[in-house]
């Protein structure tokens, strides 16, 4: 038996991703399932001592405990009911607790220790800006190797949420902003350009119209681009965390 933690905080670990382990840890424990029913039908009329299995099932069980955003919590111990739920409400989800465990004894009459059981377990608990998974298998039996692998890769290879997105946040705004109410300012500006006193300032100075002109743009764009784009923010930035600096109270991304 060895285990393992994993844990990852501001990653980019999409529902695909997440869809990818629960499929496979879903059709897994399907699999092995079907083997026990099918060497339980095997054995029935066998004598104790003559009787055979690579996976007598004991209890093996897929449970998740779901938390949504409107304080509504729901326990699953099926996969099926589960990933009905998670492709239907993912934007409700708040939190994941996905408890997978494979039970079983393997049963070989002709070894001197001809039983051996096991408790493969794999534990996930999944927010917004994190995943903490516990790992417990067996080195003797394989069984949740593949299921251990791609969620090992997927969590290795998930780049960070800290990227050029978050780090250029600002610019991005104003560039956005800026191009979204470049039209409506050059129509307000040059329909100032009929305004006598306001055509001696543009053309006395030439940089003075460009300058109002970006300048409506911005005032303009913003209003209209910075509340959508902070709505998109706030899903992928990193949580704050309070410093203090020379008694000053600050707030900072956490990374």
């Amino acid at each position: 038996m060895y285990n393992d933690t994993i844990k990852a905080e501001n990653k980019i670990i999409t529902s695909q991703n997440l869809s990818q382990i629960f499929q496979l840890m879903g059709e897994t424990l399907k699999k092995y399932q079907r083997i026990s029913a099918l060497e339980e039908q095997q054995n029935r009329m066998l004598e104790r001592d003559k009787q055979h299995y690579t996976f007598k099932d004991d209890g093996s069980k897929f449970k998740a405990i779901v938390d949504f955003y409107d304080n509504t919590t729901i326990t699953f111990d099926k996969y099926d009911s589960f990933a009905s739920i998670f492709y239907s409400r993912l934007n409700e989800i708040k939190s994941i607790n996905v408890n997978y465990n494979l039970n079983y004894v393997i049963i070989n009459q002709t070894l001197i220790s001809n039983r051996n059981w096991y408790n493969q377990s794999i534990n996930m608990y999944i927010t917004e800006n994190r995943i903490d998974i516990e790992v417990k298998l067996s080195s003797e039996d394989p069984k949740l190797n593949e299921v251990y692998n791609l969620i090992k890769n997927i969590i290795l290879s998930a780049p960070s949420k800290y990227d050029f997105v978050i780090k250029k946040k600002d610019k991005i705004i104003n560039t956005i902003a800026l191009a979204k109410g470049l039209i409506p300012s050059m129509i307000i500006t040059t329909l100032l350009l009929f305004m006598p006193i306001l055509n001696k300032i543009f053309f006395k100075g030439y940089i003075v119209y460009p300058l109002v002109c970006l300048l409506i743009s911005y005032v303009i764009g913003y209003a209209i681009a910075s509340s959508k784009l902070d709505g998109y923010y706030n899903t992928i930035i990193p949580e704050k965390k309070v410093t203090y600096e020379n008694g000053e109270r600050r707030e900072k991304d956490d990374l």
